[in-house]
């Protein structure tokens, strides 16, 4: 039987949902006939690698009620919590939503930066400020709603889904990476052959002018300097989505309420996400709006006009432990070291995700 993520709300009348997945990837995947749009035209085959906090479940659920996009599965990875954390939370955004997509949990930690005890970390100091119950402000919930998950992971492991998948696939796959890029990296170095059929890796992460982790890094890319560098230097084509454009695509208070009135329940989730998200960027920065980080690189695989500025150059990533540790290094000189290896988009439409976000959740139960 054939293994496919079915969005229920969207699947046509009549059309079951497909059983006895057993917990084990499907002997076919990849090698499914074509699922077709509206409009007659295949859609695009993708992968999602998250670590699932606020902004990744809302990306989640854009990439599930896109009619353009056919989620093969969707890996986890540590990052915003541990593993376990974001596999749970995952299932339980799929569960919310009535989409079923098959899970697949990955890695826990780094490929090395956690054995090098001297590496620079995040600075632990407290952040600034409580809410108006007492508690240190956080972006990312430890787990997503009150009720857990009935499902569960499939059997096999993120990086040998991502071989299996990719090896078998009759099309090219696009990668999309929302966290740590650990489970690709060392799936790219178990087999290089998949790189073949790989359309493209977009990647949230990275910044030119931004960052978050450290004075030098944004947060994915420091988490595992490693696994992106491994990634930067795959060959495939690269699209990162870095700070520098996700801080153009921000909800506020009107686009929160915009969300509760969708009356579905995806736009309630949505909602209460950005809320979270919202509270704890008040007190820390002092900010009336949030970027959701994730959800513009998953509607920049649907529309890749929600980007602006996009530039051909060449993306390095520093590994060298001390204070650029983590760094994206944009090499825009006419004149590069290294030939040009990554698209970077500097800017974002936030008109246009915005309209895309109240779109496609509104499609959602």
């Amino acid at each position: 039987q054939r293994q496919m993520c079915i969005r229920d709300s969207l699947r046509p009348a009549g059309r079951d949902v497909p059983a006895g997945r057993a917990g084990q990837l499907g002997p076919l995947c990849g090698l499914r006939p074509d699922r077709r749009r509206g409009d007659d035209s295949p859609m695009k085959q993708v992968i999602l690698d998250v670590d699932t906090g606020s902004d990744d479940a809302i990306a989640i659920m854009l990439a599930m009620a896109a009619p353009s996009l056919e989620v093969l599965g969707i890996c986890t990875v540590w990052g915003n919590k541990p593993v376990e954390n974001t596999t749970e939370n995952t299932l339980r955004v799929l569960e919310a939503i009535g989409a079923d997509c098959p899970v697949y949990r990955g890695c826990p930690s780094s490929i090395i930066k956690h054995l090098q005890p001297n590496r620079r970390k995040i600075k632990t100091a407290e952040k600034p400020g409580r809410d108006r119950d007492g508690r240190p402000p956080e972006i990312h919930q430890d787990l997503i709603g009150s009720v857990p998950s009935t499902r569960r992971p499939e059997q096999t492991d993120a990086v040998h889904f991502y071989i299996d998948c990719l090896l078998r696939a009759e099309r090219k796959v696009t990668v999309v990476l929302l966290g740590p890029q650990t489970n690709l990296a060392l799936a790219l170095t178990i087999c290089p052959e998949i790189r073949k059929n790989i359309e493209e890796i977009v990647i949230m992460g990275g910044g030119k002018s931004r960052t978050n982790a450290t004075i030098a890094a944004e947060f994915n890319i420091f988490q595992d300097p490693e696994a992106a560098l491994i990634v930067a230097e795959s060959g495939c084509s690269l699209s990162y989505v870095p700070l520098d454009a996700t801080h153009q695509a921000c909800v506020g208070p009107a686009e929160i309420r915009r969300l509760r009135e969708l009356d579905t329940a995806a736009g309630q989730l949505a909602a209460d996400l950005a809320q979270v998200m919202l509270r704890a960027y008040r007190i820390i920065q002092n900010a009336e709006e949030v970027p959701l980080h994730d959800a513009l690189a998953v509607c920049s695989v649907i529309d890749p006009h929600v980007l602006r500025d996009r530039r051909f150059t060449r993306v390095d990533i520093d590994c060298g432990g001390d204070y650029a540790d983590g760094q994206t290094l944009v090499d825009a000189r006419a004149y590069p070291d290294k030939l040009p290896n990554a698209w970077f988009a500097l800017g974002a439409d936030g008109a246009l995700f915005r309209e895309m976000l109240f779109t496609y959740l509104s499609k959602l139960r």
